[in-house]
């Protein structure tokens, strides 16, 4: 059975953005050329801009996948029959994947870069604005019939704290290199803020 020509495409574009990721990650957006990218990615320079226009396309196609990834957890984190609890009982290995320096770094270059480039800032606010929307459903979810007592400017204030704390971390992690063999420590902290942040 052949794979879909589309399928195709996506596969190789997910290629192209895995070897790009890599290579801002260690030469930062500007420095790593596009044919450092085609080499990592084991294509020719060509296919990649059959693919994507250029490296500012490349990034932005980066935080749409990076955003949909999260929408994608917090979606499954919605089917759990008890949201808090599933939060609280996998909050060890949330701070662990927003604790890794590589990821970090990438996130870092991608901020700065947006602060520079307004077509990729756009990109940015548009899928951090969906982000945004999905976690005030779950803080709302989290709430149950107590989340009509709630003011919507403290839910609004709750989400963006979320955001906050998690995206602490990842910056925290390129300022303390051994952040993760603090999880630990700070696990148990992060459960008491995040049952402040979700509960009534």
């Amino acid at each position: 059975m052949t794979t879909a020509p589309t399928e195709r495409a996506q596969a190789r574009r997910q290629q192209v953005l895995d070897a790009a990721s890599d290579a801002f990650r260690r030469r930062g957006f500007h420095a790593a050329s596009m044919a450092e990218i085609a080499k990592l990615a084991g294509m020719s320079p060509g296919h990649i801009y059959n693919l994507f226009e250029n490296k500012d396309e490349i990034i932005a196609a980066i935080v749409e996948r990076d955003c949909e990834q999260i929408v994608q957890r917090i979606g499954e984190l919605q089917q759990e029959a008890d949201v808090l609890q599933a939060m609280l009982r996998e909050t060890e290995m949330a701070i662990d994947e927003h604790s890794q320096v590589a990821d970090a770094a990438l996130e870092l270059e991608v901020l700065a870069e947006a602060s520079r480039n307004p077509r990729l800032a756009a990109v940015m606010h548009a899928k951090q604005a969906l982000v945004h929307d999905k976690a005030l459903g779950l803080i709302r979810q989290t709430l149950g019939p107590a989340a009509a007592e709630v003011p919507a400017s403290e839910i609004e204030g709750r989400a963006l704290l979320l955001a906050a704390l998690f995206n602490g971390l990842t910056a925290l992690s390129v300022r303390l290199p051994d952040q993760a063999r603090r999880i630990p420590d700070m696990a148990p902290v992060m459960r008491r803020l995040l049952q402040v942040l979700m509960a009534p």
